[in-house]
């Protein structure tokens, strides 16, 4: 029996782990070796055997070679693989000949929800804006876990502000401020701003980025906007974001005109381009700032 773990790298090891527990074998990963594997799971004098198979660095050649030695094991043996990100033609063999679980990685309000579901888990108790900063890390699963385990170590009380000043993760990058103080015409203020995410060590494309999905996201309830009223809660299942984000976002789309987004708009797509094609990414970016003073 094969049983194939892909998705997150952490959601899908621990969902690994949690298999090879159940079926008794120790928790041991194996290169994909073709030898190795028909070895630890072709079993001996007690019973049948196991192997967990780690197939996250295995390129085409070792997989090729891999493949048949899987494909002749007994029903008896029991093959856990570790593959979080197998390649298209690797995922459909798994989906073939494997039982395939599969743990994608949670965004936007499912990610949060997993913190929360984690705290409960871990016995940690604090208000909900908690759970909502750790969602919006920007950080893998098993960086946030991590981070959860060192707040159970803390007595008393778990505030927000005692979870910001112990957690040692970056805070998420917010476009909000650097947009409010362009569109409010604080061009000094936004200038600022983006300099402290680039001294921070922020990429100018991924600012860019965070600053287009704002406004791309804006255009949407702009236009719902048109067609009717929306609720926070509306917003957010429209855009699958979570309340608090979605409300924020609501409330600058009903500031905003229509002028100023398509302007906005273009001026980031220009800066992307801009970026992309190999001039200066950040006077770019400060080339948006001033379309979106205006």
């Amino acid at each position: 029996m094969i049983v194939s773990f892909t998705g997150d790298p952490f959601l899908a090891r621990r969902a690994a782990q949690a298999e090879a527990e159940l079926r008794g074998l120790e928790w041991r990963l194996l290169p994909p070796e073709p030898m190795t594997v028909q070895q630890a799971a072709g079993g001996g004098l007690f019973g049948p055997g196991g192997a967990i198979v780690d197939l996250r660095e295995a390129g085409e050649a070792e997989w090729k070679a891999l493949r048949p030695v899987l494909e002749a094991l007994p029903q008896e043996s029991v093959v856990l693989l570790y593959d979080p990100k197998p390649t298209a033609a690797r995922s459909r063999w798994l989906g073939k000949h494997s039982e395939k679980r599969d743990h994608p990685t949670p965004r936007y309000r499912e990610k949060t929800r997993w913190v929360t579901n984690e705290m409960k888990r871990m016995g940690l108790k604090a208000p909900a804006a908690v759970a909502h900063y750790l969602g919006e890390l920007e950080a893998d699963l098993e960086a946030i876990h991590a981070e959860l385990e060192k707040l159970t170590l803390l007595d008393g009380p778990l505030t927000l502000e005692r979870v910001k000043a112990v957690v040692a993760l970056e805070p998420p990058l917010s476009s909000f401020d650097l947009v409010d103080a362009a569109a409010a015409g604080r061009f000094e203020r936004a200038m600022k701003l983006l300099r402290g995410l680039l001294d921070r060590g922020e990429e100018p494309l991924r600012i860019l980025g965070a600053l287009s999905k704002h406004f791309t996201r804006a255009a949407v309830l702009w236009a719902e906007l048109e067609r009717r009223n929306l609720t926070d809660k509306e917003a957010a299942a429209l855009l699958k974001l979570h309340p608090f984000a979605a409300k924020k976002l609501l409330a600058f789309a009903r500031r905003i005109d229509e002028a100023r987004l398509l302007r906005a708009l273009d001026a980031l797509a220009e800066a992307e381009k801009a970026a992309k094609t190999g001039r200066d990414p950040v006077l770019a970016l400060e080339r948006v700032l001033l379309a979106l003073r205006g």
